[in-house]
């Protein structure tokens, strides 16, 4: 039976409910849209409304019309349903319905977030995301089931997920590659080049490595940590005279990281986001050293996730259209249809939008991430001003707080909290997005996703912008089984630091720091292992997950790894273990280094 017939089916069940498009879908802000679906009485009125982005409010856009014959159905108890089929055509709907037009000039392109209600008498009617879908058609018995077994939302969500107002990104031009061998694994084949979006304005650089042969191969899209200002971030690399790879002086080795997944038997793409570079020096003749700077300015969780998703979609759904290695000798990846992305601090911001954005993922990983941008500003507000962050005079203390929540760009926009600017951080913020219901689909609830957090939040060193309760707010959002591993004697904490009153709401201009504490309970495991003990850490045990399901329970997917003494940038070697068990139990191929332990080169 065809998907359509069976979503009318449940429908029955749901009694009257939206059926296309399905929710939590892509679609193209420059194209109308059009809602249909069914209702029990074709002498209702069904309002159809939407979420204005610029004020919040909830804007009527019309009434939907009845079309077409009315489909009847008798269940076995002998009750007999008639549902009327309606359509209502936005149209191609204004850019404020997509996104923020008004507020802070880099929220209007931004990844669109279209939502739309349909409604009668005040309820709204049911929706299905593409999971809720599929369950539908694989239940064989729709008919008596609570709506709780197929919709999973009441609302139309839609994504543009190439920036308001702009196409498809453009395809991938091989820069500058070649191929690289190492003793008892098979060659890769790599290049730095380049893609464009936004219509063509900005040309965004990457690194994408792939084994010469065989496959099909899974993919793994890393999004690195850092903002190319300094903070490690940029895509670097440095090739030796046998061509394989070293590590660049006190910079992540992203080269190294490529081809260490790539010889596993992975392809690996990451991008230079908008505003930083690619960076290769080189000692092989093969591989000229050379700089590759992305056209844009640094946005932080913005557009460098159009970037990104442009990058997913290339390697995902075009791989046979990109070359790797040197001119006249390049070959194509060749993919196996699954993804993990993986995310470290401003790259784990970037991981989470882009996955409540609809990117294709079958696995998530993240380590240090920003998921709420309001409380990342609040913390930073409410600590001393840290020798890394503190900006000089006429800078104020809020200032410093903007930077230091990432949200700030000197000179070119400022964001603070209030009943104007609060979208700045909002739309940065996957709890932002959780909140509205975009990680609570069916999609997600069997959905690998590994969340990775140390427990030593600022220091006066600086090494950590992450504080835990980032972390902890976004493990909430997706119901995670959250799990504590320190030394005998260490307690677990039992609350961490959060804001009042509703999720993205703006904020009293008096509120100097969280106003709340949230409560949280963790799983102590691995206690008498010594690797976190003390700074830096050690190579910490495997975590034995997934954990065992309860009898009768569903196998839990979402796991929220806290380690103790861990900060921003020495949690490498202690999650290693765990990430790689991660990994191979999901993918069965064993990762490459995670890109945080020192020398990925030689891992």
């Amino acid at each position: 039976m065809r998907k359509t017939a069976f979503l009318l089916l449940a429908c029955f069940a749901l009694a009257s409910c939206v059926i296309s498009p399905l929710s939590r879908t892509p679609a193209n802000s420059t194209k109308a849209v059009t809602l249909q679906g069914y209702a029990l009485s074709n002498t209702v009125t069904i309002t159809i409304t939407g979420v204005n982005q610029n004020t919040g409010a909830i804007d009527t856009l019309g009434h939907a019309t009845f079309a077409g014959a009315p489909v009847t159905h008798t269940t076995s108890a002998g009750t007999t349903y008639t549902l009327y089929p309606w359509t209502f055509n936005a149209g191609v709907l204004a850019p404020y319905y997509w996104s923020p037009q008004s507020i802070v000039a880099d929220l209007s392109t931004a990844q669109g977030h279209l939502e739309l209600f349909a409604s009668e008498g005040g309820a709204n009617y049911s929706t299905f995301s593409p999971g809720a879908a599929n369950a539908a058609m694989a239940s064989g018995q729709p008919l008596g089931i609570a709506s709780a077994a197929y919709s999973d939302g009441n609302s139309t969500v839609l994504f543009d997920q190439n920036g308001v107002g702009f196409g498809q990104e453009g395809s991938w031009a091989n820069v500058q590659g070649m191929t690289s061998s190492q003793a008892g694994y098979p060659s890769v084949s790599w290049s730095v080049g380049s893609y464009t979006v936004e219509n063509g304005a900005k040309k965004i650089y990457g690194l994408i490595c792939a084994p010469t042969s065989g496959g099909p191969y899974p993919v793994v899209i890393y999004n690195h940590g850092g903002t190319g200002t300094g903070d490690g971030g940029n895509v670097n690399g440095n090739v030796t005279a046998s061509g394989w790879t070293s590590q660049p002086t006190n910079l992540p080795d992203s080269l190294g990281q490529c081809l260490d997944w790539a010889k596993r038997g992975w392809v690996f793409a990451t991008s230079s986001y908008r505003g930083e570079n690619v960076n290769i020096t080189s000692a092989d003749s093969a591989f000229p050293k050379g700089t590759w700077t992305s056209d844009g300015n640094v946005e932080f969780c913005m557009g460098e996730v159009t970037d990104v998703m442009a990058l997913t979609d290339l390697v995902m759904n075009h791989a046979s259209a990109i070359a790797l290695g040197a001119a006249g000798h390049t070959v194509s990846p060749n993919v196996n249809g699954k993804l993990l992305m993986v995310g470290y601090s401003h790259g784990g911001c970037i991981t989470y939008r882009a996955v409540e954005q609809g990117a294709p993922v079958t696995a998530v990983i993240n380590t240090e991430a920003f998921s709420d941008l309001r409380l990342t500003y609040l913390t930073a507000l409410a600590s001393p001003p840290l020798p890394c962050q503190q900006p000089p005079s006429p800078f104020s203390q809020q200032v410093t707080a903007e930077i230091g929540s990432g949200a700030y760009q000197p000179g070119v926009s400022t964001y603070a909290p209030d009943t104007n600017d609060v979208m700045g951080y909002n739309w940065r913020s996957a709890h932002y997005f959780a909140s509205h219901g975009d990680l609570g689909i069916e999609k997600f609830a069997s959905m690998p996703i590994l969340i990775l957090q140390g427990d030593v939040d600022l220091d006066a060193a600086c090494y950590n912008p992450v504080p835990l309760q980032q972390a902890s707010l976004i493990a909430g959002d997706i119901g995670a089984t959250n799990i504590f591993v320190g030394p005998p004697g260490v307690t677990a904490p039992t609350n961490y630091p959060c804001i009042s009153g509703p999720v993205g709401a703006p904020l009293s201009a008096s509120l100097t720091g969280p106003d709340a504490t949230c409560p949280i309970s963790y799983t102590a495991m691995d206690p008498n292992d010594a690797c976190m003990s003390t700074i830096p850490v050690g190579l910490c045990n495997a975590l034995p997950i997934p954990v065992a399901a309860a009898p009768n329970e569903p196998q839990q997917q979402h796991y929220f790894v806290v380690y103790h003494n861990m900060d921003h940038i020495d949690g490498g070697l202690a999650i290693k273990n765990t990430f790689d068990g991660f990994v191979e139990h999901n993918f069965g191929y064993h990762p490459g280094c995670d890109g945080l332990v020192p020398g990925c080169a030689s891992d």
